[in-house]
């Protein structure tokens, strides 16, 4: 399906904003020590099937069988994109780690000599995830997933016949899926979350590739309301990937939550939404620091409750806040990460003009 770049960006983009926006609101609403003891656990329970899918969704959506066409040379341009951005807000976190563990922000210890050139080393290595900047796991398990699909897909491209080729690429997706949740996959470098979020990731893949934009544009309300219907069953049957049980229900709800959002997004209302285009744009940075940008809240909750300081480590908000507190982490984190990137986006436009 041809789609224009202009079309494609502004529906893609309201999705991305909506993405970011599920997952600061999601991460706002654990607070309890076990998400499943949450106060709002099953609205928690329904954010995490579609926030984090989303995302590899519009990834697998934008797709193009051209990008497998020089693998290398997609490779290389994939690490540019994400691992620049992972190794660069991971030094910043590494670079200011004590200071952050004096300000009581984390559990860790403070960093030796040692300690830094070992973090320094893994950051590099892409292999290092600290208390605050946990979120960032997001960059690595992209990064490893799109390099896997692009030498898979130029492997399978030699199969002439399409259908064939789609249900070898459909049975690996299967078969990785199930090794998954089997739990037979290492967690080194977050391998076990590729194989479970390729799933998300290939959605998008199929639904540009047989063309379903099309049945779906023509189609949204019954689309949305079997979406919705399937995802708040498996809300209320199962407690997903954020509670104690994996419950038969997370991949359908999983799926179909991410399509409905996708549904939504394509409304020329939601599509064209200015606000959504920004967190869109920001949500590399807004998934970075937003634990980080969290803290003045927890710091405002202490000071007027009177709570010991220590509790300000606790992640990824304060342990039993209640009520309406998470808006407030909202707002807060929201503001402050979006302050960030559009002042280092205005500094880097700067340095780029003076080169």
């Amino acid at each position: 399906m041809e789609i224009s770049k202009k079309e494609r960006m502004t529906y893609i983009d309201s999705m991305k904003g909506v993405a970011i926006l599920l997952v600061i609101f999601g991460h706002s609403l654990m607070s309890a020590e076990k998400n499943i003891d949450a106060e709002f656990a099953r609205l928690l329970n329904m954010v995490a099937y579609v926030a984090i899918p989303s995302f590899f969704f519009v990834n697998g959506y934008l797709y193009s069988h051209k990008h497998s066409l020089t693998p290398i040379k997609t490779i290389v341009k994939k690490f540019k994109a994400y691992y620049i951005p992972f190794v660069g807000f991971s030094l910043f976190f590494v670079i200011f780690h004590n200071a952050f563990v004096a300000m009581h922000l984390t559990k860790e210890s403070i960093y030796g000599i040692k300690d830094y050139i070992k973090h320094f080393i893994l950051v590099f290595a892409m292999h290092m995830e600290s208390e605050l900047n946990g979120p960032m796991w997001f960059l690595r398990v992209l990064l490893i997933m799109v390099c896997f699909y692009v030498c898979l897909d130029f492997f399978v491209l030699k199969i002439q016949d399409r259908r064939i080729r789609y249900i070898v690429v459909t049975f690996i997706i299967a078969f990785m899926y199930t090794a998954g949740r089997l739990q037979i996959v290492p967690g080194v470098y977050n391998l076990n979350k590729v194989v479970l979020c390729i799933s998300y990731f290939y959605l998008g893949v199929l639904i540009r590739e047989f063309q379903i934009d099309k049945f779906i544009d023509e189609h949204k309300v019954p689309v949305i309301l079997v979406c919705m219907i399937i995802l708040l069953i498996a809300t209320f049957t199962s407690w997903g990937g954020v509670g104690a049980k994996m419950g038969v229900m997370d991949l359908p709800g999983q799926l179909f939550g991410t399509l409905g959002v996708f549904t939504i997004c394509k409304y020329k209302k939601i599509s064209e939404c200015k606000a959504l285009h920004f967190f869109g744009s920001a949500s590399l940075d807004i998934m970075c620091l937003h634990f980080l940008a969290f803290k003045p809240v927890s710091y405002f909750f202490i000071v007027s409750r009177h709570l010991d300081i220590e509790n300000l480590s606790d992640l990824p908000i304060l342990k039993g806040t209640h009520g309406m507190d998470f808006l407030l982490y909202d707002v807060v984190a929201l503001s402050i990460c979006c302050v960030e990137f559009f002042l280092r986006t205005k500094v880097l436009k700067r340095i780029k003009r003076t080169q």
